[in-house]
């Protein structure tokens, strides 16, 4: 198994950071954010990538405070772990 499939899987299985229930997303290699639902949908493209194809995943990360970071494949929403949508 690849390190970019078991870096999706690994977010699949948790989307959220434990302690503190931060939302996390994966960060492409060409510095896409993709959310845990297209990394499921999208895991037998996952698991083949190679780097620079554009689903090569190289980290998770938490969005710590950007309201405005969307899924890069579907649109999703990722969720900030601070700061008020409404702002």
């Amino acid at each position: 198994m690849s390190k970019s499939e078991q870096l999706a899987i690994m977010l699949v299985n948790e989307p959220y950071a434990w302690p503190g229930g931060y939302p996390k997303f994966a960060i492409t290699d060409d510095g896409a954010a993709l959310c845990d639902i297209c990394c499921g949908a999208e895991s037998s493209l996952i698991a083949e990538s190679f780097p620079g194809d554009g689903w090569h995943v190289v980290a998770l990360d938490i969005n710590w405070e950007d309201p405005e970071l969307y899924c890069d494949h579907c649109s999703h929403h990722i969720e900030p772990a601070y700061g008020d949508d409404n702002e």
